[in-house]
């Protein structure tokens, strides 16, 4: 009895050795299908690995990944809010998850001006590409616990980043251009500019030129204030001599070296 015993076991390690190994080889054949444009054939493999690796989030990412490169932005975002967990690969999915509502922002504003050039456009997202078998049992309460403490520290304060909001504002208000430009990322500057040189230039005429400016900022809602990928929504209303409107505006910004940075800017309208 003891034999059979041993020898199911042996054939159980075994079958669960050879399933554990083809896992990353279906998980990479499923990227492949994925980048080549075959969505519905990628999607039913990660659902596949899924089922036996329920919490795995590079299965969740690459799934809300195809879901979105697929057209379906509204079920991505479910995907990947539903399933954020702590992990090594979760700067991808808070990178994904931001961008996805960022894009999604514009797809807004464009119906709403009746531009139908948003289908051209390339959402930012990333692949996963290297799969991990999840071995549940060798997780302890102490690395939970552990890790439940760290994504404590991926966080900026709420209350900083409306300061940080506040004061881009006042110092484009003031025309105090070199703080101004220090609220953005180093290499940042619009699409239809070929620099962050030429951007500059423009935006410091377009600041000169106007007289009597007053900003105001209201409705401040933060989507996500991972430090990595920050997402901010508000209403801004601007006032000059020659100009004045009310957007509003989706802002993506970083915690680099200790100061929030500005990495993108979308109107709402």
């Amino acid at each position: 009895m003891q034999t059979k015993a041993t020898i199911f076991f042996i054939l159980f390690v075994l079958n669960l050795s050879a399933y554990s190994n083809d896992m990353p080889m279906n998980f990479n054949k499923a990227n492949d299908l994925i980048v080549s444009g075959e969505f519905k054939k990628g999607k039913k493999i990660l659902y596949q690995i899924l089922n036996n690796n329920p919490k795995n989030m590079q299965v969740i990412n690459n799934i809300a990944y195809a879901e979105a490169k697929s057209g379906n932005l509204d079920k991505a975002i479910e995907i990947l809010r539903s399933y954020i967990r702590g992990n090594d690969d979760i700067d991808i999915i808070y990178k994904n998850l931001t961008n996805l509502y960022a894009y999604q922002a514009n797809i807004i504003y464009e119906e709403a001006l009746s531009i139908n050039d948003s289908e051209s456009r390339e959402i930012n997202l990333l692949l996963i590409k290297n799969f991990k078998f999840d071995n549940k049992s060798l997780v302890s309460k102490d690395m939970n616990k552990n890790l439940n403490n760290s994504l404590e520290d991926l966080y900026v304060d709420q209350q900083n980043i409306n300061s940080f909001i506040f004061d881009w504002a006042t110092y484009w208000q003031n025309k105090d251009y070199e703080n101004y430009f220090n609220c953005y990322e180093e290499n940042y500057f619009p699409k239809e500019f070929k620099s962050k040189e030429t951007w500059k230039a423009d935006r410091k005429r377009r600041i000169k030129n106007k007289n009597n400016i007053q900003i105001q900022i209201k409705n401040i809602k933060i989507i996500s204030n991972y430090k990595k990928n920050i997402l901010i929504q508000f209403t801004q209303a601007y006032n000059s001599d020659s100009f004045s409107d009310v957007v509003r505006k989706h802002t993506t910004a970083s915690l680099i070296d200790g100061s929030i940075k500005i990495t993108g800017e979308y109107i709402l309208r």
